[in-house]
C-alpha cells in the first residue's frame, strides 16, 4: 500500500521543516531510539521498509559514529537529514500512526527515501570507510 500524494506531502513538508532544526541533541536521541527500535525491528522487518533496509541501519550507524567522533567527514545537512528521517521513523505520530495494519510504515518509507536521495553520496562514503 502506498500513501496518497496528501499524504506524502504532509510527511515532506512535517520533514523539511524538523530537519531545519536539527542540533546534536537530536542526534543523540536519534541514535539511541532509532537503535532501539531498528533492534526491535530487526528480526522481522515491516515488509513495507524491507527493500530499504540495510541503507536504513546504514544511516542509523552513520549517526550513531557521527555522534560518538568516530566519522566527522559529512557535511551537517547530511546529519540533519539523517536524524530527522529515524526521528520521524520512531515517532509515534506522524501522518500514518505505525500501528495501522500495512500502511503504517508507508510514510516513514517515503521520508526514508527522500532523505536517501538527499544523503546517498555522503551514505556511499560512509560504507567505504566503514568496511576498510
Amino acid at each position: 500500500m502506498e500513501i496518497n500524494k496528501e499524504q506524502e506531502s504532509l510527511a515532506r513538508k512535517k520533514f523539511e521543516e524538523d530537519i531545519k532544526k536539527i542540533d546534536t541533541d537530536d542526534v543523540d536521541y536519534a541514535s539511541k531510539k532509532g537503535t532501539t527500535k531498528i533492534d526491535e525491528l530487526d528480526k522481522n522487518p515491516p515488509t513495507m521498509l524491507m527493500k530499504i533496509w540495510n541503507d536504513l541501519k546504514l544511516m542509523l550507524n552513520l549517526i550513531k559514529d557521527y555522534a560518538k567522533g568516530n566519522y566527522k567527514d559529512v557535511p551537517w545537512n547530511t546529519i540533519a537529514a539523517i536524524t530527522g528521517a529515524i526521528i520521524y521513523f520512531v515517532s509515534p505520530i506522524d501522518v500514518i500512526p505505525d500501528f495501522i495494519p500495512v500502511a503504517g510504515y508507508a510514510d516513514d518509507l517515503a521520508i526514508i527515501k527522500f532523505a536517501l536521495d538527499l544523503i546517498r553520496e555522503d551514505l556511499i562514503k560512509y560504507e567505504q570507510w566503514k568496511n576498510n
